[in-house]
């Protein structure tokens, strides 16, 4: 561990007309947690980066910024229970209730409820996947108790068995996964180790089964699958992947599961249950599965026993927090979406009794994790590189837009770690602390230290006071700050602390509640402080 604690020239102060000396001051920075929540190593040895607590910031690759709100991008007449994004020279986005689906593309307003796309389904749970043939661009949504629905960027079609195109062969309600591999459209057919494929390049024909009954040996049902390779595009080692309710993973080489010359087991492995069938999301070539213990991608189930897969699991800086979710939110299966104009990957942790209202972001390039709280993501979507979620009021957010979560405050909070500031064994002494910020908008930061392991929160601060942002062609001539939207100058103001203890954490809060998204970043916290300052 690098130390960053220095001595500051010591204070002369006259008494009896000789100067005497106060004990040096010395001071120490924690910079910004760039390595994010890390709850897994030693409380007395955690590496300098990282917090305690990281709530409502997401993780930059030079500091922590607080996440935007929860803006309303559209209201259905329900719950919302799945969203789907159909990608193609004009891409659509779709939101689905228990009973219907909706275009939500372009909202008339956040509030109007639009009307039915699709009406009088019987389940809102979908799996969607894109598929691509001579004849356009399609997206195929399933849920296992309707007839699978087929939409062609105009229409939408219900396949059955007599529809036109028609899929044959296999009761097409029952179909509850759908992916693509090798040109070709497979699903899963619920409650069975059965899946089913087309002919090649074809949204419709006879389906073709393909049983894993003798293949997994753990019992469950058969989840989902994938695609899974070794390099981070398509290409000939591209392998097929299905995956059971039970963990066991079961990849296949190969194009044609109909031709033994043309398709063979690879093996069978293990990993944790996964958290729905959804659960899972492509990444490079990799495929990585939110399982009950963890983030754990296919290839570290391939190279590593299932007795210390979680050490390779993506979530592992967070093992402790996730697997106590992973065992208590199971209602509701979770979700994972790529937000690239956030910069995160978001996983939901949905909960049917409302209370607990989170999901955990990570950093598309570091890694680094943190949580969302307040946000009742029952599903999630992505669209034009932003993320939304789907919540129980019925309601469409849109994510990291503006200063509230709907209307409401909420509060970003971060406990770093706690740290000997380079001085070890010792009662120190925190006389001032500042926190240096890189912000263009307004913030009233509430900057605390914690002792000795003391993890419990002060109350949050307020918000600042609302304001609006003044940009070119809609600030007042004169007034108007100059590209205020972009922007940013220092902040760094000392605070009085008076913290005694061995080990000490700087705690932060800022609360929003505002119209704009904030712009601010957290560079590092300063500290003074004395050292045996007080008898213990």
């Amino acid at each position: 561990m690098s130390v960053l604690a220095k001595k500051i020239p010591p204070v002369q102060k006259m008494q009896g007309g000789q100067a005497t000396e106060k004990p040096l001051a010395q001071s120490f920075t924690f910079p910004a947690p760039i390595k994010g929540w890390v709850l897994n190593e030693n409380l007395a040895g955690v590496s300098q980066g990282s917090a305690r607590v990281l709530d409502n910031w997401i993780c930059t690759t030079t500091g922590i910024r607080p996440r935007g709100g929860a803006s309303k991008y559209a209201t259905l007449p329900a719950a919302c229970t799945s969203l789907m994004t159909y990608r193609a020279a004009t891409s659509k986005f779709f939101a689905a209730t228990a009973s219907g689906i909706y275009d939500i593309t372009t909202p008339a307003s956040p509030t109007t409820v639009p009307s039915a796309a699709v009406s009088g389904r019987a389940n809102g749970f979908y799996s969607s996947a894109m598929f691509g043939t001579a004849g356009g661009t399609f997206m195929y949504a399933v849920n296992g108790v309707d007839s699978p629905l087929l939409f062609d960027g105009a229409t939408w079609t219900a396949i059955t068995g007599a529809s036109t195109p028609a899929i044959t062969g296999v009761t097409t309600s029952n179909l509850i996964n759908v992916w693509s591999f090798a040109n070709r459209l497979f699903f899963v057919e619920k409650n069975s180790m059965t899946a089913w494929y087309l002919p090649v390049d074809s949204i419709g024909g006879a389906a073709n089964s393909f049983s894993l009954a003798g293949v997994f040996t753990r019992g469950g049902t058969l989840l989902f699958g994938g695609k899974w390779s070794m390099d981070a595009g398509d290409g000939l080692d591209d392998k097929c992947v299905f995956v059971s309710s039970e963990g066991e993973v079961a990849i296949y080489q190969g194009t044609n599961p109909g031709s033994a010359a043309d398709w063979s087991l690879a093996g069978v492995y293990f990993m944790p249950k996964p958290m729905g069938r959804n659960a899972y999301i492509q990444a490079g070539g990799d495929l990585l599965v939110a399982t009950e213990n963890g983030l754990i991608p296919v290839s570290a189930s391939v190279n590593t026993d299932i007795g210390a897969i979680e050490t390779k699991a993506v979530s592992q800086p967070i093992a402790p927090y996730w697997q106590n979710r992973g065992k208590s939110l199971i209602q509701l299966g979770w979700e994972i979406i790529k937000a690239p104009g956030s910069g995160i990957m978001v996983v939901s942790q949905p909960d049917t009794s409302g209370v607990t209202k989170t999901c955990l972001a990570t950093n598309l390039i570091t890694g680094a994790w943190s949580r969302f709280t307040g946000w009742d993501a029952r599903c999630l979507g992505s669209y034009l590189g932003n993320g939304y979620f789907g919540a129980a009021d019925s309601c469409v957010y849109l994510m990291d837009a503006g200063g509230s979560d709907g209307g409401a405050i909420y509060t970003a909070a971060y406990l770093g770690q706690f740290e000997h500031m380079g001085v070890y064994g010792q009662t120190k002494t925190i006389r001032q602390m500042r926190a240096m910020f890189q912000t263009g908008t307004p913030i009233n930061p509430q900057l605390l230290a914690k002792a000795d392991y003391n993890e419990t929160l002060a109350s949050p601060p307020s918000s600042p006071a609302n304001y609006t942002t003044d940009a070119w062609d809609s600030g007042l001539w004169d007034t108007a700050i100059w590209d205020a939207t972009t922007s940013a100058h220092n902040e760094a103001t000392w605070v009085s602390i008076g913290v005694t203890g061995k080990m000490i954490a700087p705690e932060l809060q800022l609360t929003f509640g505002v119209t704009p998204t904030p712009s601010v970043e957290l560079v590092a916290i300063d500290a003074q402080f004395h050292v045996g300052a007080a008898v213990t």
